[in-house]
């Protein structure tokens, strides 16, 4: 069994995961039935599904992380315009930071 490390993100819940398992018959047979989905350890359907369906669990988790990143960033104020001049130097210092300095010795 493989182990999924889903983080604790608003959007991404085990009813997320179970919905997910429900558009894919094959899945639904490592799951109890839908009668006992009431009280299902998010970690252990997790692990289950991600065992069984690991790049589209993966899909999951990265898309709900970009949002939340994503949403924090906007909730944040933590994008910012930048001057174009400001950008233009940038751009001209990394494309020259990687010069070799007179300084520097062979060993």
């Amino acid at each position: 069994m493989k182990i999924a490390a889903v983080p604790q993100i608003e959007g991404l819940t085990v009813e997320d995961f179970l919905k997910h398992a429900r558009n894919k018959p094959a899945l639904l047979r490592f799951l109890p039935d839908e009668k006992d989905w009431n009280h299902l350890d998010k970690k252990w359907v997790c692990d289950v599904l991600y065992t069984n369906d690991t790049e589209a669990i993966q899909a999951m988790i990265t898309k709900a992380m970009q949002e939340r990143k994503k949403r924090l960033e906007q909730a944040q104020d933590l994008l910012v315009e930048m001057r174009p001049e400001f950008a233009a130097a940038l751009k001209r210092c990394q494309t020259f930071s990687c010069k070799i300095y007179p300084f520097q010795t062979k060993i």
